[in-house]
């Protein structure tokens, strides 16, 4: 029987076809997303030439475009809880299609907007309106892709997978680094004013197809099928994620990802600031690279982490990473800020490398999501779980720029925003720690184990063992 056992769960180990191309299909879909927020950063000391408004501070302009990126972000939970609603109801597969085809939409969309000396504010109110939009399939993406592909996952791997799944997002920014450093370096300024930054927008389109391509070829979800066939499909998953014990897990969920989206844009958000001092740091180009090169070593770190979670458990390997951040957040901004005031290259590659080991906890999310949420609210979980962490967290510029009017951060950075985003990143990691103070170990689980008690975990064990249900106290249930 031993024996037996053992090379079933060798089998459960192996990847199969179906979710090699489950975990493609996401990997594209998520890059595809960062690399569509990401164009907005990089691009940003563009885009308040072609968007914002003349008038104000060179800070407030860009803050401004940065407001477009929240809206983004802020519009992630509305998306989450349609498309994350109807997956738990109809299934995961028809949903895919239909958010990677908005997405391509938008993104194409993007390419053709009127610019400010076109039409005015209007040209500012479509943009914010399109980044709203976007952000509703980037929501809905996430909910159902991410669900989809940690459900094809075997036990013992999610980790691993869904790291990998993660770092599409940092290697969309990479991607949307080089190609932005391509296009600048090809074209002159005025003609990255002019036209180059639609050809940026208009790139975004060419992976959808692909994206398509695979998922058309996909089949619904195993955990989907399984909770099919036991009538476990919920009426109303949405809404159960706010009825206790549901609304419990949701709430320590919301607190860790507002953390994490905290932590996470001071890093995407404002190294070009930093790393550009509006014009006194370094170059377009070089400054895109740079910033690509701290992604790229992000991408790899998601992979390690997830891996390494899959070893150490979600919950104490990120409480020591969020004590890590606390510790270092300020001085890597610090060693950014000074290697842009000396435009020294290599100091910029030794605190992009650090930033970028800013984010590493990422690697963990897909999996501990869905290892928080049953099958029957899975999506609904995972979607507005991770997506709500946004509502507050995706105004960061707004906390950046209260950080730097304080009196003593003020005196420290002047008219550079280096510590303040440092500090909004620090307060997140610790809101990230407080969380998981909350939250159970869950590497542990099978997903159809997940919401249930311990008391029904021992037992269905003891059944499957043919062992003697252990005596409980009634506390246990």
């Amino acid at each position: 029987m031993r024996t037996g056992a053992a090379a079933i769960q060798v089998d459960k180990s192996q990847l199969s076809r179906e979710t090699k191309q489950a975990m493609m299909s996401q990997f594209l879909g998520f890059g595809l997303d960062a690399y569509d927020m990401a164009m907005v950063l990089i691009m940003a000391p563009i885009l308040v030439k072609i968007f914002a408004s003349s008038k104000g501070s060179a800070a407030w302009q860009y803050i401004t475009i940065v407001f477009t990126y929240s809206i983004t972000m802020a519009a992630r939970p509305v998306g989450a809880a349609i498309f994350g609603h109807f997956a738990d109801k109809v299934g995961r597969k028809r949903l895919l299609i239909l958010t990677i085809g908005g997405v391509g939409v938008m993104s194409f969309v993007a390419a053709f907007l009127p610019t400010y000396a076109q039409l005015g504010v209007w040209a500012y109110v479509l943009f914010c309106v399109l980044r709203f939009l976007m952000g509703c399939f980037f929501g809905g993406e996430y909910a159902v892709g991410h669900t989809f592909a940690i459900e094809h996952a075997p036990d013992g791997r999610r980790g691993a997978i869904g790291g990998f799944v993660q770092s599409g997002f940092p290697l969309g920014y990479v991607l949307a680094s080089l190609v932005f450093a391509a296009t600048s370096w090809l074209l002159t300024k005025p003609a990255m004013l002019q036209y180059g930054w639609r050809i940026a927008f208009a790139t975004g389109v060419v992976p959808v197809f692909l994206a398509l391509y695979l998922r058309r070829n996909l089949h619904e979800s195993p955990e989907f099928q399984k909770a099919k066939r036991n009538g476990t499909i919920e009426k109303t998953p949405f809404l159960n994620l706010f009825k206790p014990p549901a609304l419990w897990t949701f709430l320590q969920v919301f607190v860790f990802m507002t953390g994490l989206f905290l932590t996470d844009y001071a890093v995407y958000g404002f190294l070009p600031n930093v790393l550009t001092l509006g014009g006194r740091g370094f170059g377009t180009t070089t400054y895109s690279l740079i910033y690509g090169f701290a992604l790229f070593i992000a991408f790899l770190g998601y992979n390690l982490y997830g891996w390494l979670s899959d070893k150490t458990g979600r919950k104490i390997l990120t409480q020591w990473y969020c004590a890590f951040l606390i510790l270092f957040g300020i001085p890597v901004y610090f060693v950014l800020y000074h290697a842009a005031v000396r435009r020294n290259l290599w100091m910029a590659i030794v605190g992009t490398t650090m930033a970028g080991l800013l984010k590493l906890a990422w690697g963990i999310v897909p999996a501990y999501l869905c290892e928080r949420f049953p099958t029957g609210s899975r999506a609904s979980g995972v979607g507005f779980g991770y997506s709500s962490g946004a509502l507050i967290g995706a105004w960061f510029g707004v906390y950046v720029w209260w950080a730097h009017k304080l009196p003593f951060i003020s005196a420290i950075e002047k008219q550079d925003m280096w510590l303040s985003p440092a500090v909004v990143l620090t307060a997140g990691a610790a809101m990230a720690f407080a969380s998981l103070l909350f939250s159970p170990e869950t590497k542990h689980l099978a997903l159809d184990e997940v919401g249930q008690t311990e008391a029904t975990l021992r037992a269905r064990k003891a059944v499957a063992t043919s062992m003697p249900i252990p005596e409980h106290s009634y506390a246990d249930d």
